[in-house]
């Protein structure tokens, strides 16, 4: 997983338009890369939540120089669980963590509260065939929607301007 998003996030993080002093959370933030190269490249603030404490602690490791500068806070839990203050984030992005929503309206719509006026969600996920082709994703665990699921729950949860990119899965944009 860790080799394999780098690429994604080399993909998802011009998407999100950054701009100097944003305030941005990455949903399930696995090893700290996304933190790491959205704090290498801009001046920002980046808060993550991620529901692995594995993940929580090679993060932290990763992140540690961020997280001291006061530009990093990682949370250990789970982001359908957590409290989230509206309109506290410019931009919201999650990579490969829809398959683990059982229902999308909850998560996007909690999301679309985070974001502040005109703030850009991105997330990523796999072509369904291709997960559908993965031994590792054939228990229940793992949800596989369809690009039309996604779209219709975001436009359902209020978000406009949804466009997507097809490239080794899909890199989904939208606007509160």
């Amino acid at each position: 997983m860790k080799n394999g998003n780098s690429y994604v996030y080399d993909k998802l993080i011009p998407a999100l338009e950054v701009n100097p002093n944003d305030h941005i959370l990455e949903i399930g933030y696995g090893h700290g890369i996304g933190v790491d190269r959205l704090l290498q490249q801009y001046d920002c603030f980046v808060s993550g939540i991620d529901f692995s404490q594995l993940m929580y602690k090679e993060a932290s490791l990763r992140n540690k120089i961020h997280i001291e500068n006061k530009k990093a806070e990682l949370t250990y839990g789970d982001f359908l669980s957590s409290s989230i203050i509206s309109h506290q984030y410019d931009k919201i992005f999650c990579i490969n963590v829809v398959y683990f929503w059982d229902r999308l309206d909850e998560p996007f719509y909690k999301i679309k509260t985070g974001l502040k006026e005109g703030g850009v969600f991105c997330m990523y996920m796999a072509h369904r065939d291709d997960l559908n082709r993965l031994k590792f994703t054939s228990d229940d665990v793992f949800n596989k929607y369809t690009i039309d699921e996604i779209i219709q729950s975001l436009q359902a949860a209020g978000f406009k301007d949804i466009n997507y990119e097809v490239d080794r899965g899909y890199i989904i944009k939208c606007r509160k």
